[in-house]
């Protein structure tokens, strides 16, 4: 067995670096340190913001289910509500074996009560959303390739092993609106290493924060490589 003192493998990109039991930061941490309230059941965990309105929820069996029957496997779910006990205005999920570095980047986004310049009125996590393509910039950054088909756009990574999906539809403010769509594939098949859905009125700083997440180049440590159907990834091992 691997001691935990053994230094950890460096993987990037993080996209592919699969989950991490003994991850140092997670979304449950940061919640905590911003001062959510934690509320834990035999199996799950609620995490709720001071003032109400944010939610987070938290399955950690991989067996259970908070999509419901045939859907994909969900560990984590992220709601805002006009006022406490509200039905969400928008929800983002995260499957079981998303990178926790890319899980705990989206929740310091949601928590961070931090006011941003020229902001409109009301919490920034209510924000109504702009049009996609201003979500998308850190993926234009990093070189990824657009592509644009039937009304939906597409941005795909290296080697075409990760994607997001921003599917439009017309909505009543005539700005258009978009289902989030956030994926990463093995590279011998087409098999999901994981994936993220977020609904069309999620505030767009919030899928920027996802996007510059996902992309970030910085090498992420775990203590067991992925496996070589993962893809090309570049692997050190500090001494």
């Amino acid at each position: 067995m691997t001691h935990r003192t053994t230094p950890p493998y460096l993987i990037v990109p993080r996209y592919l670096a699969g989950p991490d039991p003994d991850a140092t930061t997670t979304a449950a941490d940061v919640l905590k340190s911003a001062g959510w309230y934690a509320e834990q059941t035999p199996d799950h965990t609620d995490y709720v913001d001071p003032g109400g309105l944010r939610q987070a929820h938290h399955l950690p069996d991989p067996g259970a289910d908070l999509m419901g029957p045939g859907q994909p496997l969900m560990a984590w779910e992220f709601t805002a509500s006009p006022v406490p006990g509200a039905p969400a205005v928008w929800t983002v999920w995260f499957c079981h074996d998303t990178p926790p570095e890319i899980i705990a980047a989206f929740a310091a986004a949601l928590a961070d009560d931090t006011p941003a310049p020229g902001s409109g009125a009301g919490p920034h996590y209510l924000q109504p959303p702009a049009l996609p393509e201003q979500a998308t910039i850190p993926l234009a950054a990093a070189g990824w390739m657009r592509d644009v088909g039937n009304g939906d756009i597409a941005w795909y990574g290296p080697h075409q092993q990760v994607v997001v999906v921003t599917a439009r539809f017309p909505d009543t403010s005539g700005r258009g609106a978009a289902n989030w769509l956030c994926a990463a594939r093995r590279a011998t098949d087409t098999i999901a290493l994981w994936l993220a859905l977020a609904s069309p009125r999620t505030p767009t700083h919030l899928i920027t924060a996802l996007c510059r997440a996902i992309t970030d180049p910085t090498p992420v440590p775990r203590r067991t490589p992925p496996s070589p159907e993962t893809g090309a990834l570049t692997i050190t091992h500090p001494a």
